[in-house]
């Protein structure tokens, strides 16, 4: 299918239906701790997860310049990612806590001013492309200056070569979020995964009296290999499904954009936020008026795009009557706030998933 990224909107208000559907995951069972070494260790990271999941940043790893005041650090966050643009992307530091070396091997090189047992965490930055930098994580022999640890990291990148520190993780597009526990002085490095994830696991690691420890997972939603498997069975899912369809597979000659995995991935999150974080979802890239003329056009290229739009007008309405009973039952929502906000979600999730190029004005 051509790349057009187009989208389509709930159009008419509907009756409200109270029939069964199939319940889905409770946002009120997440954040929370999986897979723990030390969950008392990752106590004030799942704070910070909460306060990321309750957010209105659309993905939870890139929440902390929205959950923070002016962007200053708080809740004992002491690094984490800040805005990207194509200049490369910035970092939130607390600069009492975390020192910051720019030049050198490296764009830029941050290191926990505070060491524990001999060693700290130390993040490295280094400009990639137009996509973004490239993040390491490491905890390091805290003996040696910022220098020497630039140095041993870029010739570890170089050689393989493995001499005082642990590496956690390199060649990573999204920084690490560094996070201290307020009673304990502790500091824990937070891996929040690949950004093409849907609500990916935080991975909570801390120094273990100079060991290296995977302290535990946060989790934000249930295990799924498809965002539509956290959506109530029935319409929705039929729904979620149609759209992958239409979606298509990506074309040979897409370049380093990859418009249709962008798109994939981006309509993945929001079905997960559909589920879970409804009040995450950001507006389409098209208008309603700009999206209804697209489909006009696009239904004419074929049969088979009449026959799916067909079903896509059948499936909408059977959809925001299902999203909106979820609602009231998994948000206890009143009926008609569960109806509004069902809606709303319902036609941000599905125009996600496409894009019609704008008239120039």
């Amino acid at each position: 299918m051509t790349i057009l990224r187009f989208s389509f909107a709930v159009i008419s208000a509907l009756p409200l239906f109270a029939g069964p559907v199939l319940a889905g995951p409770s946002p009120k069972s997440f954040p929370r701790i999986t897979l723990a070494k030390d969950a008392r260790a990752c106590g004030q990271a799942l704070a910070v997860a909460k306060r990321a999941f309750d957010s209105t940043a659309t993905k939870v790893g890139d929440a902390a310049p929205v959950i923070l005041n002016d962007k200053k650090p708080d809740f004992g966050i002491l690094l984490a990612p800040d805005i990207h643009n194509p200049d490369g992307d910035e970092m939130i530091v607390d600069a009492s806590a975390i020192q910051q070396e720019n030049g050198g091997a490296f764009k830029s090189v941050l290191l926990q001013r505070t060491p524990a047992d001999g060693l700290r965490f130390v993040v490295t930055q280094q400009k990639m492309n137009w996509q973004g930098d490239f993040f390491g994580l490491y905890l390091v022999d805290a003996t040696l200056d910022a220098a020497k640890t630039a140095d041993l990291l870029a010739s570890e990148k170089k050689t393989g070569a493995r001499m005082a520190f642990r590496d956690i993780f390199k060649d990573s597009w999204r920084g690490p979020w560094l996070i201290r526990d307020p009673q304990t002085e502790g500091v824990v490095a937070t891996d929040t995964q690949h950004p093409a994830e849907f609500l990916a696991d935080w991975i909570v690691y801390r120094n273990a009296k100079g060991t290296l420890e995977r302290a535990c997972r946060i989790a934000f939603r249930p295990p799924a290999r498809r965002a539509s498997e956290l959506l109530p069975t029935g319409a929705l899912r039929e729904l979620a499904t149609l759209l992958d369809d239409i979606l298509g597979v990506p074309a040979q000659d897409e370049g380093t954009l990859q418009p249709t995995s962008r798109i994939r991935v981006a309509a993945m999150q929001a079905w997960a936020n559909a589920a879970l974080r409804p009040w995450s979802l950001e507006k389409p890239y098209n208008s309603q008026q700009e999206i209804a003329e697209g489909l006009k056009e696009w239904i004419k290229r074929s049969p088979v795009y009449r026959a799916r739009y067909r079903r896509l007008q059948e499936l909408l309405p059977k959809a925001e009557r299902d999203l909106a009973t979820y609602y009231r039952k998994t948000l206890q929502k009143p009926r008609l706030e569960a109806a509004s906000l069902a809606k709303q979600a319902l036609g941000r999730a599905v125009g996600t998933h496409f894009v019609f190029g704008k008239k120039a004005e």
